[in-house]
Formats: C-alpha cells, structure tokens, sequence
C-alpha cells in the first residue's frame, strides 16, 4: 500500500513537473528549482534551515547585503552609514521610496526597529536573537534614519546587519495584520513578491518596483522533490533548471553532465560538526567525546563518501573566517586503538550504545551512515534514525537529540560560530545542542575588541581550549557541487556566506 501511494505521489511530481516545462511561453522567463525538502516557514526570524533562508534573502532585505561572490558589505536598505568612534552608536540613514510588496507602504526606520526588536525579544523565540546580544537600544530619529546603540562594542556588528540572517526587515503593518500567519503571508521589499505555498511548491514573482530594477526572471517555482531518484531524473530531463544540494558521486555529476547540465562547485563556508549531548551520560566525560574523535576516519570519508569535496576541519572556527587557526590545538586523528583505551578509561570498555539523529540530505545521510560504521568498530553501538529535515531541526533546536551532526554557513567572522555553538546564548531555541557555557566571559570579550590582531589572539586561545573540552568535534569544510541547466546563468558565484541562490542574479540566455 505504501509504495503504490509513493508511486502516484512520484507520478503526480513528475506530471506537475512536466505541466511547468511547457506551459512557460516564450514571454514569460520562469526559474524552476528543485530540493528534497519543504520550505517550513516565511518568517525570516524562524528561518534556520537552508530552503528557508533562500526565501528570505529573496523576499527580504537587511540594512546591508554581501557583495555577489565576496564576503565583502555594501549597502541595502542602508544608503550610508557612520559609527561613533567608540563604535557603540551606529546611525543608518534609509534609501527613499523603498516600498513593501503588496501596497504595505515604504520602508521606513519603524519598521528597521520593530524588526529588531521582533529578534531580539526572547518571545519570539528566534534562533537568531544570539546574533544581537549586543544591541542595547534601537531608536528611530526620522523616517528615514535611526540608531542603533551597543551595550559593548562589537566588532562583527555591521556583517550582523547584512540580510537575511540574523535579520531582515520586515514590514510592521504586515506582522501586526498576520500575527503568527505572517510566516505564510510574508511582506518584504526584496526582489521576489511572495504568491503562492503549499508542501509541493513555493510560487514567487518578480518585484516590478525593486529599487535597483526588476528582476530579469518574471517568476520562481521552488518544487519540493522529496526522492533522491527523481529530483535527479527531473533534473536530466530539463524540468527544473537547478538544485541546490545533491549527492556528490562522480557517476552522478556526470550523467547530469552528460545530460547537458553545467556543474559549479561552489564553497559557501559549510563545516560539519558532530554534536554530542551532555544530557546523554556518556558524553558528559570528555574522555567518551575524545574517543570518538580518534574513531571517526575522515579521510576515508572524504575519499569514499564525498569524492574528494571537502578538507578536514580542525577547529571549531571554520577555514576562511576571520580569526581561525589550528596552530598548537589539540588534534585527534584516527586511531581506533587510542579511543578503544579512552572508552576503557572512561567505564566503557565494551562501548555502549546511542541514537544519531539525521534526515534524508546527500550531505547527511552517507556521512552519519559511515561514522555509524566507524563507531561500531571500537565498540560503540549507533542507532541510526532518518527524519525528515524540519523533525531533525525541531530535535536539534530543542536539544532532544543524543547525536547528531550539524552543516551550518554563517556570516565568516569567528564571534558568530563561537556565539551560537558554545555560548548560552545559543542555548535552545539557539543550535547550542551540547549547553557548553565554559567560555561565556572569552568569548564576549574577544568580540568587543576591537583591534584585530588582539581579537585573533583572544580566539586562537578560545579554539585551543575547545578543542581540550571537545564539546562538540570539528569533521569537514564542505564544498557544494551545483547543477544548472546553460540556459539560465548569472546566479551561481564562486562563493557565498548566505544560503541558497540570489534569484535576482539569474536571467535565461537567449536562443539563436
């Protein structure tokens, strides 16, 4: 019964796949996209997993953006901006006649403070609001400016104000007229307009009054395709023109290839790190946590499970982000027989047994899988649970799981995987799984300071004392293969620190 109804849900995709192919005209330029899991909300303050940070860059702006393809600021909503020479008062003054979609009015600095507020309000729950710790006051001075006032200095502030994470401004009106539905009705003054949202498909349409122009696309379908198999076969066949997350074995980079699709490997700052709660016994004995980390092969990973696409990581500070180092940190290569001692040591020396917690992606399903396997070979019994994505992340965010491991991108500045991972401002609803407080007052005071050479001193001691405690075990910098169909170009960059496509960099390359 059950995969005769999988069979007719797979026929229904297809056919609904197939009705977008030929029904787009000549005259209307619609981007297809495809991804294993749904878009779960449209409230950029609940937005943690991946598909719904790409609606909210989309849908949203922030005060300021990243430039395409660098890590580097520039203004958004912002037209100029100045910081008091204490950097603890920051002024922004607002383009002009930047309107929210829908007829909700112009964008305007009430609007700037009520959306900051919304994150920083513990109500809200945003797993965002450990990002503006800092901020003390927001104060509109005219429609169009206001500021922004610190408890502290803090030296990553302005990259915390690029969109959409940790926030993006939304429309006041619209939440007060939504309440708890805004998530289905978002307001925004990005480029896309929300339409339409079911599970099977997001529909957006193009901003006709952006202020930098309209988009050169004139709608978006985000097609949820929960089977691996048909998201690829859809893709081959030229039903959507891109995806964001596949599996990285060559045999299928290059029969999509093959198939006539272009395949960029694009680095977003993505690291793998293994969480392991101190809530489960075991795991509250650094000893267990150490054991594991000389059990887990990572080259053997690399090689044979991700085909070469990604580096090991030794840090819990990602490659790339200001103030990583792995000089002089404790390091835990594979050794089997040094963590078979370690569990011994630790009252375990015939192992025991634990649930790892994921969900169906290419880039968690084979890699729990193998390090299930590599545990078992010193003793250490894993019972492996597939979820579906928005269950895994409702685990995670409530710190009910025992194990699991966790691919965030952040903005590529230290204070902000330190802040959300092994703060308490990252506790629950924040992804601080393991409630690691031990350098609360470290941290802090590395992100007030305001000289840089100081700052990457602070951290580089911060990341050797990590890697002591081992909260959590650093595994990979992840690299991202992405298919698009040559039709459509200009949205794939070499790099990007935000989840997901920039809609409004694609347009369809005219045929001849």
């Amino acid at each position: 019964m059950n995969r005769r109804i999988l069979v007719i849900g797979l026929a229904v995709i297809l056919g609904a796949l197939m009705m977008v192919n030929t029904e787009v005209t000549a005259k209307e330029k619609v981007l297809v996209i495809g991804d294993y899991s749904p878009v779960t909300t449209m409230d950029p303050a609940a937005s943690l997993i991946s598909q719904n940070i790409m609606m909210a860059r989309n849908l949203f702006q922030g005060l300021l953006r990243f430039k395409f393809n660098t890590a580097e600021l520039e203004g958004d909503l912002a037209e100029s901006w100045t910081a008091s020479k204490d950097r603890l008062v920051y002024t922004f003054k607002l383009r002009d006649n930047i309107k929210f979609h829908k007829g909700f009015g112009k964008v305007t600095a009430h609007d700037v403070k009520f959306s900051f507020e919304r994150v920083m309000n513990p109500e809200t729950r945003s797993p965002m609001r450990s990002e503006l710790i800092a901020v003390k006051e927001v104060k509109v001075i005219d429609d169009l400016t206001l500021e922004i006032s610190l408890k502290e200095p803090d030296a990553g502030f302005l990259a915390k104000c690029a969109r959409p994470r940790p926030l993006a401004i939304v429309s006041k009106k619209a939440v007060e007229k939504y309440g708890k539905d805004f998530a289905r009705h978002p307001i925004g003054s990005g480029p896309f307009v929300f339409e339409s949202m079911t599970r099977e498909q997001i529909v957006l349409t193009a901003n006709k009054e952006y202020w930098e122009g309209p988009p050169k696309i004139d709608k978006v379908i985000y097609k949820t395709i929960p089977d691996m198999d048909t998201l690829l076969m859809v893709m081959e066949r030229g039903d959507i023109h891109t995806t964001q997350i596949l599996p990285r074995e060559d045999v299928i980079l290059n029969r999509l290839k093959a198939a006539g699709c272009k395949v960029e490997l694009l680095n977003r700052g993505a690291w793998h790190h293994l969480k392991l709660n101190p809530d489960f016994k075991p795991f509250a004995d650094v000893r267990v946590r150490r054991a594991i980390a000389h059990a887990i092969d990572r080259d053997e990973i690399i090689q044979h499970v991700l085909s070469g696409q990604a580096e090991k990581l030794n840090s819990p500070v990602p490659k790339g982000y200001f103030g990583h180092n792995e000089a002089g940190l404790r390091r835990y290569e594979y050794d089997p027989q040094k963590a078979k001692e370690l569990l011994a040591e630790a009252g375990y020396p015939n192992g025991f047994e634990v649930t790892f917690d994921t969900f169906t992606s290419p880039s968690y399903l084979p890699v729990a899988t193998a390090i299930q396997g590599q545990l078992g070979r010193v003793g250490i019994k894993v019972n492996l649970v597939v979820l579906d994505q928005p269950t895994w992340m409702k685990k995670i965010t409530s710190a009910t799981t025992q194990m699991s491991i966790y691919l965030p991108v952040r903005i590529p500045d230290a204070d902000i995987p330190l802040s959300q991972f092994y703060h308490s401002a990252g506790f629950p609803p924040g992804p601080n799984v393991m409630r690691y407080n031990k350098l609360d007052k470290e941290i802090d005071d590395a992100r007030r300071e305001l000289d840089p050479a100081k700052r990457k001193e602070m951290y580089h001691a911060i990341q050797k004392r990590l890697m002591e405690d081992l909260p959590a075990i650093p595994l990979f910098m992840m690299q991202y293969p992405t298919p698009y169909r040559p039709a459509v170009i200009g949205g794939m960059p070499q790099m990007d620190p935000v989840w997901g496509f920039d809609f409004y960099r694609f347009y369809f390359v005219d045929k001849k």
